[in-house]
């Protein structure tokens, strides 16, 4: 019937705040969640119908990896120890893989000490799956497939408008290194440009942020000024230097990048993918450049696991592995402009 608006709720932070109310009076915001539904049941069946088993690894950790960020933190009173949320599911998982299960997925909470922005919650839901004997191009290409099935079958077309353009998710998607896109941008070969020439093109720009940042951050932050707002059209972007990448393997035939990619969408990182490092000297060294790293005052370092490297000295397969935002997925496919649209009852600052 005719939709009503209430007395504040066009009010957007009193929608957040009251989300009972904004559910009540609001048909369109009851049918974006209705929707997310639909988005995680697609990704589920697409999955389960590929052959993977659906776990669930812990929330509380003694040590956080998996990505670059801060955690929460929390302390056991009986165990005495401190404890933190998770970031990523990840270094849990690859050890399943060890164990023999060749294809797990997991969808779950993680949690990011970091600020909240249009794309940005601290608690966020995140799919990560991992597949033995796959390498980042064969997840490139079952990445199309998946998310072109799921934007189909949660809104009836692969192809959305999101903020007044047009995007289509049937693929296939442009490939792009990262190091040749940032060099065309620049206008010089970044592979030749140390870390004070780097730094002082992103000083030069204004990019904020800069001190404690090694090569491959400034390389990054570059990228993110530079190249990924133009990337509208899903765009998988290649080839990452290894300082960013410490859970990647090394290409093969040009071992200063990993076989990682991420895919762009609207301007957007939604997947971080690679081919899994399975070499434990190797990943030791790795966690040992990211300690030094930290210790320079990137406080989004990873930490040494040594039970993780432990698990790779019992043997991972050649395994690609997969981590992508359910929350951004579901903006996208709803035409939400800001994270807290999709996301039931957000992070918000005192009243």
């Amino acid at each position: 019937g005719e939709e009503r608006t209430y007395s504040g709720f066009k009010d957007t932070e009193s929608r957040y705040r009251q989300r009972y109310a904004d559910l009540a009076v609001h048909p369109q915001v009851r049918e974006v969640f209705r929707v997310r539904a639909r988005i995680i049941q697609e990704l589920r069946a697409f999955l389960d119908e590929h052959g993977f088993l659906e776990v669930e690894t812990p929330v509380l950790q003694p040590i956080y990896g998996g990505a670059a960020a801060r955690p929460f933190v929390t302390y056991h009173n009986e165990l005495e120890r401190e404890l933190f949320l998770r970031i990523a599911d990840e270094l849990f998982l690859k050890r399943l893989v060890v164990g023999g299960f060749e294809r797990v997925y997991e969808i779950a909470k993680d949690f990011r000490n970091e600020g909240v922005d249009r794309f940005h919650n601290p608690e966020f839901t995140m799919l990560e799956f991992y597949r033995a004997y796959a390498d980042y191009q064969d997840l490139m290409d079952f990445t199309e497939a998946m998310l072109a099935r799921v934007a189909e079958r949660a809104t009836g077309s692969a192809t959305v408008r999101f903020q007044g353009q047009e995007i289509d998710f049937s693929g296939p998607y442009r490939r792009i290194p990262l190091l040749d896109s940032l060099s065309e941008a620049m206008g010089e070969d970044v592979r030749a440009l140390d870390r004070e020439a780097l730094y002082a093109r992103a000083e030069a720009r204004g990019i904020p942020d800069l001190d404690g940042a090694g090569r491959g951050k400034l390389i990054d932050k570059l990228f993110g000024e530079l190249v990924q707002p133009q990337l509208v059209q899903p765009t998988f972007v290649m080839d990452y230097p290894v300082e960013l990448s410490p859970l990647a393997k090394p290409k093969r035939g040009d071992p200063e990048v990993t076989e990682r990619f991420e895919l762009f969408v609207a301007g957007q990182e939604l997947v971080n993918a690679f081919s899994e490092l399975n070499d434990p000297i190797d990943q030791r060294e790795r966690f040992e450049a990211q300690a030094r790293l930290r210790a320079g005052g990137d406080d989004e370092a990873m930490q040494i696991d040594e039970d993780y490297i432990r698990a790779l000295e019992y043997g991972l397969p050649p395994t690609g592995g997969l981590g992508m935002g359910v929350d951004r997925l579901t903006m996208l496919l709803t035409d939400q402009a800001s994270i807290r649209d999709v996301i039931l009852f957000p992070v918000l600052r005192d009243q």
